[in-house]
């Protein structure tokens, strides 16, 4: 079980903490980002038309982004007159991330595996290297993984305002990446999960104990997205939620011309090459009309051309799936661009491969703790996480950035198997559907990671 005293006095959470600190830090001072690339010039921009009173507008394809990251950057702006300042943020929830982390390992299993997750949290090189850009993730992840543990914590003391704060953070990582929208009645369950989750006694006596914990998980996230959703929906042309982008993200992924992404190697990495591809496939809806009305017309066209071209979607399937699983990263991509003026060639090929194995082994050795160890409600909620963000990507769009909230969370199920592996060999293989899974999944996941291995590493081509 996780204490907050008892992890205050742990030295390994302190030596992991501050390990973590000294990898964000130290690349950050050497190699301070001066440009932005992409979604983070768009943030940007649409960050300086609020900070001028035009409030949050549409990017310059048409799509209306969640509100949480722009006004971040707009607020940074106004009390700073820097939006890089928003970075120092940043490298702290990176490294408080990696705190939460370790208090949902000790929840779900012991200190062992907590101090093995918040070492491997500390090192992990696509991590270290979001905390320091303007990209949304390492907020995301901090809110997703803070919003986990206060339900972990809120299922065990069956408190109102434990169950609130958890609900309260998934409201906020809604507002900053809208596919979380769908979160709040898994999270629920994840309060009301039972001891024996086979048993329908078991549920009612876990409802009878939790019930108001689990409803007020609902209403907090209600609360916390209601005044956004409720102000921006009769301005944007529609109701919203959060973000209004899925249709931009079907036109990408179904389409003519073949799924595109910016991953190094395989992305559309020059605006006229992507321009290039677009114009071989159908336009986009108007994007003069309000980006709601848009983006569903651009679901709208995406479902007509999936049902006119059902076997061509069915084989983009394992694509996204392999673009949404490339091992390498935005991280590979920015060394080879050259942003780390000085690195020598050698450096960026060895980080390369270490980012390389460190996703392969949290992606397979993860699967396997899951496996052989993952029951309950943490498991619960991040497999439904997991499964639901892999399905997204492939029916729509597969990029490698989607993959990385994913990542925190399978690290807690690593961690689990490195902190006992004969128990969790002895778990898998006394488990027929378990060790079943994991004779399918294994290879599958290999296969689909190795699709695009070589075209992070200039050695291969």
């Amino acid at each position: 079980m996780f204490d907050l005293r008892e992890a205050s006095r742990d030295r390994w959470l302190w030596a992991a903490s501050t390990l973590g600190l000294m990898l964000r830090v130290v690349p950050w001072a050497m190699w301070p980002s001066t440009e932005c690339i992409r979604d983070e010039c768009i943030y940007r921009t649409i960050a300086y038309r609020i900070v001028a009173g035009d409030g949050l507008t549409t990017s310059q394809k048409g799509w209306l982004p969640a509100p949480g990251y722009p006004y971040l950057l707009a607020l940074s702006k106004v009390v700073t007159d820097s939006m890089q300042s928003v970075e120092s943020l940043q490298v702290v929830l990176s490294v408080l991330s990696l705190v939460v982390l370790y208090g949902i390992a000790k929840e779900v299993f012991d200190r062992r595996t907590a101090r093995i997750a918040a070492f491997a949290c500390a090192i992990h090189p696509t991590l270290i290297f979001f905390a320091t850009t303007m990209w949304i993730e390492t907020i995301y992840i901090f809110l997703l993984l803070g919003s986990i543990l206060l339900a972990l914590l809120a299922r065990r003391h069956a408190t109102l305002r434990l169950g609130a704060g958890s609900g309260a953070l998934l409201g906020v990582a809604i507002l900053f990446r809208g596919i979380a929208t769908y979160l709040p009645p898994v999270f629920a369950l994840g309060v009301l999960w039972p001891e024996d989750a086979w048993k329908v006694a078991s549920w009612r006596e876990s409802l009878q104990k939790r019930w108001k914990s689990a409803l007020a998980l609902g209403l907090a996230t209600a609360i916390t997205v209601a005044p956004w959703s409720l102000y921006a929906s009769p301005r944007q042309g529609g109701f919203l939620v959060s973000d209004a982008t899925v249709g931009h993200v079907m036109w990408l992924g179904n389409n003519d011309y073949p799924p595109l992404t910016f991953d190094y190697g395989i992305g559309m990495l020059t605006e006229d090459l992507f321009n290039k591809y677009l114009r071989t496939g159908r336009r986009p809806c108007d994007r003069t009309e309000p980006p709601v009305k848009s983006s569903r017309c651009d679901v709208a066209t995406a479902m007509d051309w999936i049902e006119d071209h059902p076997a061509e979607f069915a084989r983009r399937i394992p694509v996204r799936c392999a673009q949404f699983f490339n091992p390498n990263s935005f991280l590979t991509r920015h060394v080879r661009w050259g942003y780390w003026t000085g690195f020598p060639w050698w450096a960026k090929e060895l980080l390369a491969i270490y980012q390389v194995a460190c996703t392969g082994v949290i992606v397979i050795g993860g699967t396997l703790g899951l496996l052989a160890r993952g029951r309950g409600s943490y498991a619960w909620m991040s497999a439904f996480v997991a499964t639901y963000t892999v399905f997204a990507s492939a029916i729509m769009y597969g990029m490698t950035r989607f993959r990385l909230p994913l990542e925190p969370l399978w690290i807690v199920f690593l961690a689990g198997l490195l902190a006992s592996p004969r128990e969790a060999w002895q778990a898998l293989r006394g488990s027929p559907v378990p060790l079943s899974l994991a004779i399918f999944l294994t290879p599958i996941l290999g296969y689909l990671m190795l699709w695009y291995l070589p075209t992070g590493f200039p050695m291969f081509w």
